[in-house]
């Protein structure tokens, strides 16, 4: 082991590690209780409403607005194909009176179908394969990218050098043993879902259960390892109540179950590139649902445990379709960009290389573990309050005398555990070299154009975007100051290369890391000369950094708010 950043954490030495035989890996015998459960729990919630003809053709016309705009090819058009004929039967039946075609049953027809499509299936020889493959595969790129070996035989180069695991680790496998974990990361990119899985392999963690787009299911060779990984599919584009809620049953029973859990908080990849402030409440709700339900049936290791995951690199696959869909203020309402790097085998392949060739590298941080309510526990798992006092959870889910859900109690307590999880998302950020020269560059350029808004500021002229380099390392030491008095205060994390001395070794460094993958170079260091050639890529990496107080100019509301103002929220102001 050896120091993370900030030297309180340790980082993770890559070894051959056995994977600990967990309960999920029961969840192939356990499948058909648990998908009978959600089906039969979605069923009972909306039977006995009044309004079951209306709830109904509220789903038929969203899905068939959906399936208009699908593009079936090879891999969905069998899926799309069933979808289709499920919503004609539905259409034909609400045409019909309630006695000839029984509402009911159109009901149990269309939340069996969605069970069915979300359904995870675990196969522990698929487990096996894919965490002994994903090792050899990048440890041969590693060696090829680094041109000492072209073949995968002979490998001695490790994964340490480009992946740093830090934080509370030994916090995490000890309570994956006291209670169910829900790890909730942060979201950049498509790679996420497997990088956040191989991580989970590298802590010797059981597998763990997890939602991923039903798009990325359209790959066969994708589809047969995120299925045999345990995943579940979730679509976005479907927006009706009855498949949120027979989605929520399904993560909420298998947290019941005890099986270890991931859920991407923010709803989809961050568009903006900013560490996520608004998270998604629907399917975070069900810990505190899946908690309720353990302490009434008794169960013996009843508690979930929240887990904050933080992933951080100097460049993210997609960042230009993501910040185009940001500016154009689509994102706020479309969670899936059809047309982004990630879909394209050769790019992420081109990303990989770039990452191993460049001694480039991604740290992920594992957070404080909390509570459903949000509040830290100790290394027995037991809630710790504000002044340092033991809580009873047990007590704070009873009302009345009875320990049971209660709608707008429930719903308070998530949304303080969603603000207590975007609070340390943004503590346990781990600040990189690229962050800081991204940010420091556009705000100081900014300073030139105050009168300019974000659009205008967004395109400058070629001439417009330089600065000269001695003058901009003036301001760059100044963030370096302010970012190293807020680590100081436990309020983020810097990399090693961020807490020396030498100014220009990290802005050159930095420089370079956002030089590595775009086409365009997103800030260059040349003959006396710092400039950018894409000012919505520097944009969208120095957003990493937004949301800490860091900003003279506006933050918050960039897209329709004026310079000038401060963020008076970030935890730096």
């Amino acid at each position: 082991m050896s120091n993370g950043a900030n030297g309180s954490h340790p980082t993770i030495r890559f070894q051959s590690v056995p994977v600990v035989e967990g309960r999920l890996f029961d969840f192939d015998k356990i499948r058909l209780r648990v998908l009978a459960e959600v089906l039969n729990r979605t069923v009972e919630t909306f039977a006995s409403a009044d309004h079951l003809d209306h709830l109904l053709g509220e789903a038929l016309y969203l899905e068939r607005v959906r399936l208009k705009r699908e593009k079936p090819n090879l891999f969905t058009r069998s899926r799309i194909k069933g979808d289709r004929a499920l919503w004609s039967q539905v259409r034909g039946g609400l045409l019909q009176s309630p006695v000839q075609a029984d509402r009911k049953a159109l009901l149990r027809a269309v939340v069996k179908h969605y069970v069915e499509e979300i359904g995870g299936h675990f196969n522990p020889k698929t487990y096996r394969f894919a965490t002994s493959a994903v090792p050899w595969g990048f440890s041969w790129l590693l060696n090829a990218a680094s041109v000492r070996h072209f073949l995968p035989w002979g490998l001695t180069q490790s994964l340490e050098s480009r992946l740093r695991i830090v934080g509370e680790v030994p916090a995490l496998q000890r309570l994956s043993r006291q209670g169910t974990i829900l790890l909730v990361p942060t979201h950049q990119s498509n790679i996420d879902s497997m990088l956040v899985g191989y991580v989970i392999y590298l802590m010797s963690l059981p597998p763990f259960s997890y939602g991923a787009g039903l798009n990325l299911f359209s790959n066969p060779v994708l589809s047969y390892f995120m299925s045999g990984l345990g995943a579940y599919t979730v679509d976005r584009k479907k927006s009706n109540v009855l498949y949120k809620e027979t989605l929520k049953n399904y993560s909420t029973t298998i947290l019941r179950e005890g099986v270890h859990s991931i859920f991407f908080p923010g709803g989809g990849r961050s568009r903006s590139g900013a560490v996520e402030s608004r998270l998604k409440l629907g399917l975070l709700g069900t810990a505190l649902e899946a908690q309720i339900g353990n302490l009434q049936r008794g169960v013996e290791k009843p508690n979930i445990y929240v887990v904050p995951m933080v992933m951080s690199y100097h460049f993210v696959l997609e960042a230009a379709s993501l910040i185009e869909d940001y500016l154009a203020e689509a994102g706020r309402h479309r969670f899936i960009i059809t047309d982004d790097e990630s879909w394209e085998p050769l790019k992420v392949l081109h990303f990989f290389w770039k990452l191993f060739s460049s001694q480039s590298g991604i740290t992920v941080r594992v957070g404080k573990p909390m509570d459903v309510f949000g509040n830290f526990v100790d290394e027995e798992g037991r809630s710790i309050g504000p002044n340092g006092t033991t809580l009873d959870v047990r007590r704070l889910l009873t009302t009345e005398g009875e320990l049971r859900s209660v709608p707008q109690r429930d719903q308070e307590y998530t949304r303080e555990l969603g603000a207590r999880i975007a609070e340390r998302f943004h503590r346990e950020n781990t600040v990189l070299t690229s962050h800081l020269v991204a940010f420091a560059f556009f705000e100081t350029l900014r300073r030139k154009y105050p009168e300019l808004d974000l659009y205008r500021f967004l395109r400058l002229s070629v001439a417009q975007r330089a600065l000269p380099f001695d003058e901009f390392l003036a301001h760059a030491a100044s963030y370096q100051q302010k970012l190293r008095a807020a680590a100081d205060r436990g309020e983020l994390y810097l990399c090693d290369e961020l807490q020396g001395t030498d100014v220009r070794a990290w802005v050159e460094d930095g420089a370079r890391q956002l030089g590595l993958l775009h086409d365009a170079a997103v800030v260059k260091v040349r003959e006396g000369a710092i400039w950018t050639e894409d000012m919505t890529l520097l944009y969208y990496y120095r957003n990493r950094l937004a949301g800490y107080g860091l900003s003279l100019l506006a933050e918050g509301g960039e897209l329709t708010g004026k310079p000038g103002q401060n963020d008076s929220k970030g935890f730096l102001a």
